[in-house]
């Protein structure tokens, strides 16, 4: 089995998918910053030194823990769709699909909000400071890692000129160890740090954000920007067997995380090994369940209400066929500070590059999360709607306290992958790192099964399944265990994090 990359330290740690964005968040602590300073610098330190995953023209959500309070708090950073995109111009210029990519399918980021509402609320350094390390990996370059050179390759042919000028500069895909430079975005970061949000969002690159895209065909006005604002939201909670589950609520689909908990509550998963074919079995069920209740009922609860007792009751007639699964990419980190202040981060522009819509003057690649809408339910796509999103992040307590904070990218992987994140700490008390490098296994939609090297597979699957070498393609995870004791940083080796700590 493949170990995860794990430090322990006795006061901090920080585990994120990019080994300079964890300096940077551990300069932080050391300095005197808590979690959530520290948040705010790695998290832009990520979006420039993984751009392609996490940029500062995706989203943002943190699930945090404020030791003082005693409370865990969750902020939804997700951006919403510019006020011209309506059902009528999806038929008109996509034939009545939601595409994939293109600029149809880019909402307005959230990040640089989010990060600075973060901040804002909870931060005690200047903000502006903290910015300064992205800031100068942006200006001066970085050696360019090995997931960022995999991004490039993977969407070379559908990048843009000015995009590939930045990122595959001499007219190819780099090799881990180049130097990257993003001089344009470097200045954006810079004029955030001095002006805050309204500089983004009401400035010079809201600005060209919303020209790119009205050129492109995409009705947009700057007031989609300025109008927009981050949101505290109440976490969603579930007690699986004495443990609490923090999950993000709608329009995230966290929810469905918690609804393949509950059904797993009602058999005892423990008495079944964590590699066996029964521990599939019963869990695949369970998915199958919230899978297709999430497409029924989960959406922008700001368009309509979602009956959130209904949807997590475990009331059979829910036919269990599954819904959709769509892959995608994304950087999630985590964070613990000496006063025991915790943030559980995630960050996106959905698919590699995402829309593949780049922003020349501000160096900034947009999401493609209006692609997640549908045509129809309370997912269809209306103007300054959210998607349904992908993205969430777990915190985990025991009797009133905090000790795990756990994310991974993956898609629409992740409810699967938080429900088994959950079930191996709980139902098989696997330490942080143990459970980061544990195989896993994900339903790719329909009869497909992606499974890792080491699990029980019998022959009369009722899946097609997908070996994987192990470790395989099932997402990167990023965790921070904390005990009164130590602070566990833990990156998993599907991807190219390093943990930090002191």
């Amino acid at each position: 089995m493949a170990l995860s990359r794990t430090l322990i330290g006795e006061r901090a740690a920080v585990a994120s998918e990019q080994p300079l964005a964890s300096m940077v968040g551990y300069d932080v602590l050391r300095k005197g910053g808590n979690a959530f300073d520290a948040a705010a610098a790695t998290s832009f330190a990520l979006a420039v030194t993984f751009h392609p995953a996490g940029g500062l023209g995706g989203d943002y959500f943190g699930m945090l823990y404020e030791a003082k309070t005693g409370k865990v708090h969750c902020l939804n950073a997700s951006g919403w769709s510019p006020s011209g995109l309506t059902l009528e111009l999806i038929r008109e210029k996509a034939g009545g699909k939601v595409p994939l990519y293109g600029p149809l399918t880019c909402v307005v980021p959230g990040l640089a909000a989010g990060v600075w509402e973060m901040h804002r609320r909870f931060g005690s350094l200047e903000f502006k400071e903290l910015l300064e390390p992205a800031v100068r990996l942006a200006a001066e370059g970085f050696p360019i890692g090995g997931a960022m050179c995999r991004s490039i390759e993977g969407t070379y042919s559908g990048l843009t000129d000015d995009a590939k000028e930045v990122f595959a500069p001499g007219g190819r895909v780099p090799v881990p160890g180049e130097r990257v430079r993003q001089g344009a975005l470097a200045r954006v970061i810079a004029e955030v740090a001095e002006g805050g949000p309204s500089a983004f969002y009401s400035g010079r690159p809201a600005e060209e954000i919303a020209s790119t895209l009205v050129s492109l065909g995409v009705p947009c006005s700057k007031s989609d920007f300025s109008d927009f604002r981050p949101e505290w939201v109440d976490p969603l909670k579930l007690d699986y067997r004495g443990t609490t589950v923090y999950e993000v609520p709608p329009n995230s689909m966290g929810a469905t995380s918690l609804l393949i908990l509950k059904q797993l509550t009602e058999s005892d998963l423990s008495a079944v090994g964590p590699l066996s074919r029964e521990r599939i079995d019963k869990t695949m069920r369970a998915v199958l369940v919230a899978y297709a209740r999430r497409d029924e009922m989960l959406g922008d609860p700001r368009f309509g209400a979602i009956d959130m007792e209904a949807f997590m009751s475990t009331r059979s007639g829910t036919h269990p066929t599954g819904g959709t699964v769509r892959k995608g990419d994304t950087t999630a980190f985590s964070i613990a500070d000496p006063e025991g202040n915790i943030v559980s981060g995630i960050q996106s522009l959905f698919h590699h590059f995402g829309s593949r819509v780049f922003v020349k003057e501000c160096g900034i690649a947009l999401n493609n999360r209006a692609s997640a809408f549908r045509t129809e339910g309370p997912n269809k796509v209306e103007p300054r709607k959210r998607p349904l999103h992908t993205l969430s992040s777990l915190i985990l307590e025991r009797q009133g306290r905090p000790y795990l904070a756990i994310g991974a990218s993956g898609a629409d992987y992740r409810p699967l992958q938080h429900a088994l994140f959950v079930t191996n700490s709980v139902d098989y008390s696997m330490p942080a790192e143990k459970n980061v490098a544990h195989p896993r296994f994900l339903w790719g939609g329909g009869r497909n099964l992606l499974v890792e090297a080491g699990y029980e597979l019998p022959p009369g699957s009722d899946y097609d399944i997908e070996s994987l070498p192990m470790p395989g393609r099932t997402g990167v995870c990023q965790a921070v265990e904390v005990s009164e004791g130590y602070r566990k940083a833990v990156c998993d080796v599907r991807g190219d994090g390093t943990p930090a700590g002191f």
